[in-house]
């Protein structure tokens, strides 16, 4: 589940529409949405919750393992799995389950790509549109605004309730693993690892699937009819020319390479900033407000700035840098890095609070470093996950890009309005690979 879990979700439209698409038995194409309004609904519904999914896991696979602890263990052993499960380790796992649909929400409302290319309206391209065309309404403006201050209320109370979740005694890491614990016999376990398999197919096998057999898909013209069918030497040439695509791999990886440093300094500048409990819970939600921001509003915040100081200087930022796209990408990325580190960070403490006492006789070089090494993993998996987002983005900065920069979410935006063809699937099928060795390393590391 987890290796699909940087790739972008354009990746997924493409994937699917590419497997299902008008030769398909279930139409995840554009001309779905003229012909049936509910199949377009389901497309975007079904695009976005596989695309989602593998940060749910995630979430709820680490709050599996932080919740079994010694009074959940205890709970398993004089009243079985099922009491356990009800009365014990589903109110645990509220704050986890929780973040995780709140995330979701957040990226998924911030998104219009899918939509899009259903033609599904929804707020966020309601919002482009009035910005791209300068007819804003008020009406769009306080309904965002609304919608990310509602969010905000619920984060913070969310994280004043969470903070004893993040506490050393649970972390699990001391503790059998959670998987092992419960003991399912029987025909309820195969039933178990039938169905975990099914959804592991369906999420990861089946896109991965669609993406190899349309980069080498071959219709040919013959006398008795079209022939359809797969052939590996389209397949490698489909492969040869992801080269045509040079020129917005290197815009994308530069913007996301600057995006992801900034996103970093800002990151560790508000994690020295967020020391008590009430700052911290403070900072948490003002980084979910920020990540659930439409993208359009950023942009139009920037665009309204830039108008407002007519400096030389600042147009030539504007027309020729690009430095307006990597602050609109600061409303994703910073809540994100603030997270990881903030999290790493209060661990950090709540574990080694006695260590951190008894070394405070030492310079204060030789501390800094100490918590540095504890620190390396952390930063390194808020840059991956950082540099990924700004690669995978597009809604955040679309409307403040500079004239001639052309990014891959960008171009593969316009091409999926055309259909899926050979070379879009190749380089889908190049991103996805790349975000499953990304997340194969991470996570090896992680462990």
């Amino acid at each position: 589940m987890l290796s699909l879990i940087f790739v972008p979700v354009y990746v997924q439209a493409t994937a699917w529409s590419a497997g299902f698409g008008l030769q398909g038995w279930f139409r995840f194409s554009q001309v779905a949405a003229a012909i049936s309004p509910a199949q377009a609904m389901f497309s975007v519904v079904w695009i976005h919750g596989t695309a989602i999914s593998p940060i749910c896991y995630l979430l709820c696979s680490m709050g599996i393992a932080r919740a079994m602890d010694t009074d959940t263990r205890q709970a398993l052993m004089d009243f079985g799995s099922r009491h356990a499960v009800a009365r014990v380790l589903l109110p645990k796992l509220g704050p986890w389950i929780a973040a995780s649909f709140l995330i979701s929400v957040a990226l998924i409302g911030n998104d219009m790509v899918v939509t899009n290319l259903f033609q599904v309206p929804t707020l966020t391209e309601s919002l482009y549109q009035q910005v791209q065309f300068n007819e804003i309404r008020i009406w769009s403006v306080l309904a965002s605004c609304s919608f990310v201050f509602v969010l905000g209320i619920v984060v913070w109370s969310t994280a004043i309730k969470s903070f004893v979740f993040l506490s050393p005694e649970r972390s699990g890491s001391d503790q059998p693993e959670y998987s092992n614990t419960f003991a399912i016999r029987g025909y309820w376990r195969w039933l178990g690892a039938f169905v975990g398999w099914l959804l592991v197919c369906l999420v990861v096998l089946v896109p991965v699937a669609n993406l190899v057999a349309k980069a080498g898909w071959v219709a040919r013209a013959e006398p008795q009819g079209i022939q359809r069918g797969w052939s590996l030497s389209r397949f490698a040439e489909s492969i040869v020319e992801l080269g045509s695509f040079r020129t917005e791999l290197l815009w994308s990886i530069q913007l996301s390479l600057y995006a992801t440093g900034l996103a970093l300094a800002l990151g560790m500048l508000s994690l020295c900033l967020a020391k008590s409990r009430w700052s911290s819970s403070i900072w948490i939600a003002c980084m979910a407000m920020l990540l659930a921001t439409p993208g359009p509003l950023i942009n139009l915040l920037l665009i309204k700035i830039s108008n407002s100081l007519q400096t030389d200087w600042l147009v030539y930022l504007a027309d020729r840098t690009l430095a307006a796209p990597i602050l609109a990408l600061q409303s994703r990325c910073w809540p994100l890095a603030f997270g990881i580190l903030w999290v790493a960070h209060r661990r950090f403490d709540l574990r080694h609070h006695h260590q951190m006492a008894i070394d405070r006789g030492l310079p204060f070089s030789a501390r800094l470093w100490v918590r540095a090494k504890a620190m390396a993993m952390p930063i390194l998996t808020s840059a991956l996950v950082c540099f990924f987002v700004s690669f995978a983005d597009l809604s955040s900065y679309l409307l403040v890009l500079p004239p001639g920069v052309t990014t891959v979410s960008m171009r593969m935006f316009d091409l999926l309005h055309y259909g899926v063809k050979n070379q879009d699937a190749s380089l889908a099928l190049g991103l996805a690979l790349c975000g499953m060795l990304t997340s194969a390393f991470l996570f090896r590391k992680a462990r």
